[in-house]
């Protein structure tokens, strides 16, 4: 019973929202590229869903990446003091 409370005394909100905004985000991808490739005629889809794959997967890096190189203080130091 203790471990329960020490689990929900540490909960952490941010990275809950952030596995929810990251299951949708490659729901939503998934779903495109699967009818790109389900529904289509030939090669040329499939060919479209294998860009707009490498493009989705590379835009999620480059966010990632950019997130943890931005220095939050230096942001919100300028809006009185508050700080994340």
């Amino acid at each position: 019973m203790n471990q329960i409370f020490n689990f929900l005394s540490n909960f952490n909100l941010k990275l809950i929202i952030l596995l929810a905004i990251l299951f949708f985000y490659f729901w939503y991808a998934f779903s495109i590229i699967y009818h790109l490739i389900r529904f289509g005629i030939g090669t040329q889809p499939k060919i479209i869903s294998l860009i707009f794959f490498l493009g989705s997967f590379l835009m999620f890096v480059l966010v990632i990446n950019s997130y943890f190189r931005v220095d939050l203080q230096n942001i919100f130091n300028p809006i009185g003091g508050y700080s994340p």
